[in-house]
């Protein structure tokens, strides 16, 4: 009975069953396959590594140059501005243009000023010739005093003898009143030009203060006239032109700005860590001298001093150079680079750029070894053919140390490298 139910389940599920046996016969199969496999003898990693070229190390001294970049200035402008009210009768400049001290460059109409100007003369030879009045009333005076003297001595003796008359009954008493009368007045008379002559210093005192005040009026009046012919206070060039032809002016009124092109300087800013050696060397009396480049010209600067103030969020303070050219100076307000010659160094590198990782580290290259140094940037400097090398300082370096002159964007210490041809180039050929 158990063998019959055994057949008929097989029979049941011999279709599937077949199928997976033929399965688990190919995985089996499959896994003893792959276990028995030979395997191939393993090779062990090889470092990579990478070719560059070096240069040796060579200190030296050298005189650093700092690339800078300024603007040109004018410490001499000037707004000329209008000294009185009237109309502009002609503009005889226009803006850019060059001019000469003294030249006239604006003209006012000047009718007004010169009808003041004769009105304050009038005024001055009036209080001359109340001074001269008074000169000669002084002199008459002196001669009517002694008159006037003589005449008191006559009229006392009259008196006198009016009264001898009187004390005899040999005169009326009318008499002897109008004698004394007269006597009085002449007194009185007296008295009076004496006043005048005592006067006379008072007089003359005040007539001269107000003929200086009529100077001094005219006088003002006279620059009011002049001042009508705006003229160049110095030689240079028109930067603006505030008026035209035919516009009323104020007192105050700006007419135009005119800079000095004798005087124009370049400010630029200089990093803080370079100002110690600049300062002990214009100490010294040392001329510091830079190169600008304007419109393709070459431009000498001397160093002259260092700004009083230094900004706020600055790294620096502003140097300002006179520029050594007569020929042609450029416009205040346009940019320029310049270059800045510093003091001689000793015991420099001087590295290609492509020697300079990040800002201040350097590789040396020992037993094929890559090596990190930190640096001090000094400056920049140009060789004979008008390459940019880079100034270095360090202590750690010493002469011949095989410096890597090749920009590998995964320098690191112990960097595996190969010096091309192994022998070190120079710091000008690393260059090309």
């Amino acid at each position: 009975m158990a063998e019959q139910q055994s057949l008929s389940w097989y029979q049941n599920n011999k279709r599937w069953l077949l199928p997976l046996v033929i399965l688990l016969s190919a995985v089996a199969t499959f896994a003893i396959l792959k276990m028995t496999k030979p395997t191939a003898p393993s090779k062990p990693p090889q470092e990579k590594v990478w070719t560059v070229r070096v240069i040796p190390a060579a200190p030296a001294s050298y005189s650093p140059q700092l690339s800078l970049y300024g603007r040109i200035e004018s410490p001499s402008s000037s707004t000329l501005s209008s000294s009185i009210n009237a109309f502009v009768e002609k503009r005889l400049v226009a803006e850019g243009d060059n001019v000469h001290e003294g030249q006239l460059l604006v003209q006012l109409d000047n009718r007004d000023a010169s009808l003041l100007l004769a009105q304050k003369q009038a005024d001055v030879d009036r209080i001359k010739a109340l001074i001269a009045a008074e000169k000669v009333s002084y002199q008459a005076n002196i001669k009517a005093l002694k008159i006037e003297q003589e005449l008191v001595n006559l009229t006392q003796r009259t008196l006198k003898r009016y009264q001898d008359l009187n004390s005899r009954n040999l005169t009326s008493q009318n008499q002897l009143d109008d004698a004394r009368r007269t006597k009085q007045l002449q007194a009185l008379s007296l008295n009076s030009r004496q006043q005048s002559i005592d006067d006379h210093p008072n007089q003359l005192a005040q007539l001269e203060a107000q003929l200086k005040q009529s100077i001094a009026l005219r006088d003002s009046a006279a620059l009011d006239l002049e001042r009508s012919q705006i003229t160049a206070p110095f030689t240079g060039r028109i930067a603006e032109i505030s008026i035209a032809a035919g516009e009323r002016v104020r007192s105050g009124d700006p007419i135009l700005t005119v800079y000095h092109t004798g005087s124009l300087e370049v400010r630029a800013q200089i990093p803080s860590r370079y100002l110690p050696q600049l300062h002990q060397q214009l100490k010294q009396g040392k001329a510091i001298m830079a190169t600008a480049l304007l419109d393709g010209q070459s431009l000498d600067l001397t160093l002259e001093r260092f700004a009083a103030a230094m900004n706020s969020g600055s790294a620096g303070v502003d140097a300002l150079f006179r520029i050594n050219a007569d020929d042609y100076r450029g416009e205040p307000g346009r940019s320029v680079s310049l270059e800045l010659t510093m003091p001689e160094q000793h015991n420099l590198l001087s590295l290609p750029p492509q020697a300079i990782f990040g800002t201040n580290r350097i590789y040396t290259v020992k037993d094929n070894r890559l090596q990190a140094n930190t640096v001090t940037r000094v400056g920049d400097r140009r060789d004979r053919d008008g390459r940019s090398n880079v100034l270095v300082h360090s202590e750690q370096l010493q002469p011949g140390d095989l410096i890597l002159a090749t920009q590998l964007p995964n320098a690191m210490t112990g960097l595996l490298v190969e010096i091309a041809n192994d022998k070190p180039v120079s710091a000008a050929t690393a260059t090309e």
